[in-house]
Formats: structure tokens, C-alpha cells, sequence
């Protein structure tokens, strides 16, 4: 199980779900402009409930697939700005996958890449990984901008490798190894 949490930056904390976040976490999953890049249409209450349900205690951490999803709040707040989710993709490897999301009222304020970037840092360190990778469909062009700012490099575009919205798109496999950073 995992009990640690990634150490909070200049700006935000980090923590685990709890049921307050269900209002704010609604607001953006249920969003379009959200969901156009989430390799899945908008959440329900319903959904976003099972969510946090599943996301608010220790998580367990040692076969493939299993995930830690941690809430985003300005540092000093439980305001609910955004999420990391780590997945661990390969035990044998030592491969993490990243995610992020910011709320869209929160965009452009460089929370991802702050978020992104402690994500990564607690992967390689808390986490032991050895190589850590973001995927994300081909148009969602800040997140393929927080990848590079993040030191993450472009190794992969995944020619109609899924159907978003009702339309094949393309994915871009972002990714950085332990001792690159």
C-alpha cells in the first residue's frame, strides 16, 4: 500500500480524496472541454462518486495497473484545482505512467507542469521508478507543452490509436528516464 504522499511545492499540496471533493471534481469531469482530451466522454455524479470512493484511502502498489490518484490544492487550501494519477505500468521495469488534470478554470497557471513535475519527482524517488511516461491524445496541445517543460521527451505519435468523441485520433507517447533529470 502506498502511505506516502509527493511533497508539496511553492505553490500546491498534494493529498487524498475525500468526500468534499465530489462538488468541485463534478464541475470540471463533467465539463466538454474537459473530456475532449480524456480518453473518455464527461463523468456523471454517479461516476465521479466511485471515483473518489475508490481514490480516497491507501492504495495498494506492486502488480501492473495498480494506481495512486492524488488531489491538487494550492498549497494551504482544500480547494480541489486539479489531479496526478500514477499507474504502474510495468512492475518488472520499474515503468510509471503520469496523468494530470487542472481543472479548466485553473489553466494557465502553470499548475500542470508544477503538478506534473512533483509527480515525476515522487515517482523516481518515493516510488523507485526507472522511466515514467504520459500518453495523451495528439490534440491536447498543453499537455504535450507541460511534457516538454517538464524535461519529458517525444517518442512515440501512435497513428488512430483511439476513438475520442466518435473519431480516430492519435496518440503522443511522452517520456523520461531516472537519470535525465
Amino acid at each position: 500500500m502506498i502511505d506516502v504522499l509527493p511533497p508539496e511545492t511553492e505553490r500546491l499540496a498534494f493529498r487524498r480524496f475525500d468526500a468534499a471533493d465530489l462538488e468541485p471534481m463534478y464541475s470540471y469531469q463533467r465539463r466538454e472541454d474537459y473530456a475532449q482530451y480524456a480518453w473518455r466522454g464527461p463523468r456523471t455524479r454517479e461516476e465521479c462518486e466511485r471515483a473518489l470512493a475508490e481514490n480516497s484511502g491507501l492504495r495498494p502498489w506492486s502488480r501492473n495497473g495498480d494506481h495512486i490518484r492524488f488531489a491538487v490544492s494550492p498549497k494551504g487550501s482544500r480547494e480541489l484545482v486539479g489531479e496526478i494519477v500514477l499507474t504502474l505500468t510495468d512492475v518488472e521495469a520499474a515503468q510509471i505512467e503520469i496523468g494530470w488534470v487542472v481543472h479548466p478554470d485553473h489553466a494557465g497557471q502553470g499548475i500542470a507542469s508544477e503538478a506534473a513535475r512533483a509527480g515525476i519527482e515522487f515517482a523516481f524517488g518515493s516510488l523507485g521508478a526507472h522511466r515514467v511516461c504520459a500518453s495523451l491524445d495528439a490534440l491536447n496541445v498543453s499537455s504535450a507543452r507541460v511534457c516538454e517543460r517538464v524535461g519529458m521527451r517525444l517518442e512515440a505519435t501512435l497513428r488512430q490509436s483511439h476513438r475520442q468523441l466518435g473519431e480516430w485520433r492519435d496518440e503522443l507517447i511522452y517520456a523520461v528516464l531516472a537519470d535525465e533529470l
